[in-house]
């Protein structure tokens, strides 16, 4: 019985299979991404720098201490803020003699403390690069200017209130005229030293590189997400494509062991070397029959198909060949009476006498044998289909059918049926109900079979409560698996028709197993 095929060794099966999707997807997503980027205009970032300090000069100067700030961090970020206001950027709108609202230039100036501490990071953006580092730079000296003459213009308005207030003291009170004649002549002082909060530390240069758009990181989150997009396309074709491509699944839909799996071989057999190619995965067939679940050696052999186009007459052609190579006794039975090809491809003269003359004109089976492959005649003969039949599954179903199978088995070693598809004809099917078969032989054909079809074919053994099924899988392209064993071939789908009526001719009773010259093995 069939195991399940792992999940992973599912997807990487789907992986493989799929691959043009997966490579395809990321270059698509890469040709676009350049095409969006090329019709980006480019930016320009440049960044200067500001240091906020502390001056204890008007301190000292005013000979009182230094003032106590209750929150650094709060004051801090104030000031950052205070960096991009529209004051400032009035200032720096006049300076640069920018036709730039302040809001306007606001939209492109960033302010930032990255790593926390007292420096300051003044961004400015421009598609020009030499207008984005005059911006910053103008951001970060006019911080300065603003910053001192916020603080001089608090000190001019406290001298204007002394004078105020001078002027309001009575003629006669000298001791508070002169007190307040101090507190003037200190904030007079206090207004000569004053410079602001903050100082330039680091100019913005002229950036030689465009910030945006930024093509490396844009090209590299393309490719990721087209690999991505080619994945799960991928996946969605693998959900949608009900055709089967692997041997597993085909054991696992079937639940029936595969017993050979029959690779692109050589198409026609030109000399001995190719002859055994074509004939290895048969042998290998031949070999494999004893492993199905019988009670007593398998002497007759049906081979079917779920539906037409699926390699069965091959495989019964080969079969029964690899059987006759074996020296062993085989009849190929052409049982598919609707499309009957054994003959066409064994010998092109058809015949008058077959099975359908056998069944209803009561003709002795074993006299409408032939022997199609010259020195084969002991090992090798064939029931053709004989002149064309009407009705075939009423013809099929008489009792005389099972006469003739048992008068075969009893002149033969093994018996192969090459029988009509399952699902398209009932013929098979009444096949399978009037005579005894020792084994069922299905042919799956990868990249044709669907998975719809295999399950209906297996419910046709399955109400028949059949046993001993067997798969054959065609055209596996993956499956080498040492037939290159003889050497390198042209690769083509497998057809034994050319191999059995040629060079099988001029090749009968050769070994049944492979020859020793016909071996070349590298450094032996």
């Amino acid at each position: 019985m069939s195991t399940e095929v792992p999940g992973l060794v599912r997807a990487l099966r789907v992986l493989r299979e799929r691959w043009w999707v997966i490579a395809l997807c990321p270059i698509v997503t890469l040709a676009v991404a350049l095409v969006y980027l090329e019709r980006q205009p480019k930016e320009y970032t440049a960044t200067a720098k500001l240091q906020f300090v502390s001056n204890s000069l008007p301190s000292q100067v005013a000979g009182v201490g230094g003032e106590q700030v209750i929150d650094p961090e709060g004051v801090k970020a104030t000031n950052v803020q205070l960096v991009t206001t529209p004051p400032v950027a009035a200032l720096v709108a006049k300076s640069l003699k920018l036709t730039l609202t302040p809001g306007e230039l606001l939209e492109d100036v960033s302010a930032s403390n990255p790593q926390n501490d007292y420096i300051v990071e003044v961004t400015a953006t421009n598609g020009d690069p030499h207008l984005a580092a005059a911006i910053a730079n103008g951001f970060a000296e006019q911080y300065v200017v603003y910053s001192e003459a916020q603080n001089v213009g608090q000190l001019v308005r406290g001298e204007q209130l002394i004078t105020r207030k001078t002027e309001e003291l009575p003629a006669g009170d000298t001791v508070d005229r002169a007190n307040l004649r101090g507190l003037y002549q200190k904030l007079l002082l206090l207004q000569s030293v004053q410079t602001g909060n903050a100082h330039v530390v680091s100019t913005a240069g002229v950036p030689g590189s465009p910030s945006s758009p930024k093509k490396k990181s844009t090209a590299l989150i393309a490719l990721v997400a087209g690999l991505l997009l080619g994945v799960g396309i991928a996946f969605v074709l693998n959900l949608l494509d009900r055709r089967v491509k692997s041997w597993e699944e085909f054991e696992e839909l079937y639940q029936a062991p595969a017993l050979a799996a029959i690779p692109t071989l050589p198409r026609k057999a030109q000399s001995e070397k190719d002859l055994e190619i074509t004939l290895e995965p048969f042998r290998i067939l031949n070999n494999s029959l004893p492993l199905l679940p019988h009670v007593h050696p398998i002497k007759s052999v049906i081979v079917t198909s779920a539906i037409a186009g699926e390699g069965k007459t091959s495989v019964a052609l080969g079969l029964a060949r690899a059987a006759a190579y074996a020296e062993r006794r085989v009849i190929l039975v052409e049982a598919d009476l609707r499309r009957p090809m054994l003959e066409h491809r064994l010998d092109r003269n058809r015949s008058e006498h077959g099975l359908t003359s056998a069944l209803r004109d009561e003709r002795d089976p074993i006299e409408c044998l032939r022997t199609p492959i010259r020195g084969m005649e002991e090992y090798f003969r064939l029931l053709p289909s004989g002149p064309t039949a009407l009705n075939v599954p009423n013809l099929m179903s008489s009792e005389r059918l099972a006469e003739i199978f048992e008068m075969l088995s009893a002149n033969a070693d093994l018996v192969v049926i090459d029988s009509a598809p399952l699902l398209p004809v009932a013929d098979t099917r009444v096949l399978l109900d009037c005579i005894d078969v020792d084994a069922c032989l299905v042919v799956a054909r990868a990249g044709l079979t669907t998975r719809d079809q295999a399950r209906r074919a297996r419910l046709v053994f399955e109400r028949r409560k059949m046993k001993a099924v067997g798969l054959v899988v065609n055209n596996l392209s993956e499956v080498s698996d040492g037939y290159d064993y003889y050497g390198p071939s042209e690769p083509d789908i497998v057809d034994t028709s050319a191999a059995a009526g040629g060079s099988l001719r001029n090749t009968a009773r050769t070994s049944p197993t492979v020859t020793t010259r016909s071996i070349s093995r590298p450094g032996k």
